[in-house]
């Protein structure tokens, strides 16, 4: 993540805007632009590039000492829409129902409602994301290491992309369990911060 609510200024100030992790989320932008104007590699790679350069915004923000409320939104808002648009292209590939739809329910369920609940509880309660839902142990194995993150998000991506790419069922396989675990941890989390 680009940054965390470390620094809480709003409006932010003019210099923040050229973090050097909010300047990585930007080329994120450009990844997923690049991304839409091919074929379904292509989406693949660029959205690859993008998935990578989310994974040291966050390092760049702490190294760098560029914590911003605006890095930890722009984080957040790439992050919600590039894994619905993956989970949306993934879902008009397929020619199973049942699939597509449970690929638009994530969207709807853990990508905006989860995520969303889940931001807009932190500016209300001052809570960090990390904290709702640590009651239960699937959120605390989600959100507790961050292997435990990394397994469930790459399998969450590499699942949503083989799906894309209409890779063999073993490829898909591969990536379920991870898609299933984070898909349940955010819901979740959305479960616990409405049951507030």
């Amino acid at each position: 993540m680009a940054g965390t609510t470390k620094g809480d200024s709003w409006p932010p100030k003019f210099e923040e805007f050229f973090y050097i992790p909010n300047i990585i989320d930007y080329f994120r932008v450009v990844s997923l632009i690049i991304a839409c104007q091919g074929s379904d590699l292509h989406f693949v790679i660029w959205y690859s590039i993008s998935y990578l350069l989310d994974a040291i915004d966050g390092e760049a923000a702490r190294y760098f000492n560029q914590c911003s409320k605006l890095g930890y939104y722009l984080d957040m808002a790439i992050d919600r829409f590039s894994s619905s648009l993956a989970l949306y292209l993934a879902s008009q590939k397929l020619d199973n129902l049942l699939i597509s739809f449970t690929l638009l329910l994530s969207l709807l369920v853990v990508e905006i409602l989860a995520h969303g609940v889940v931001m807009y509880y932190g500016e209300v309660l001052k809570l960090h994301q990390k904290e709702m839902g640590g009651d239960f142990t699937i959120v605390r194995l989600y959100l507790g290491s961050k292997k435990g993150l990394a397994f469930a998000c790459i399998s969450y991506e590499g699942f949503v992309l083989s799906l894309i790419l209409q890779s063999p069922i073993w490829v898909n396989l591969v990536f379920l369990p991870g898609f299933v675990f984070r898909a349940a941890a955010n819901t979740t989390r959305l479960y616990a911060c409405l049951c507030r």
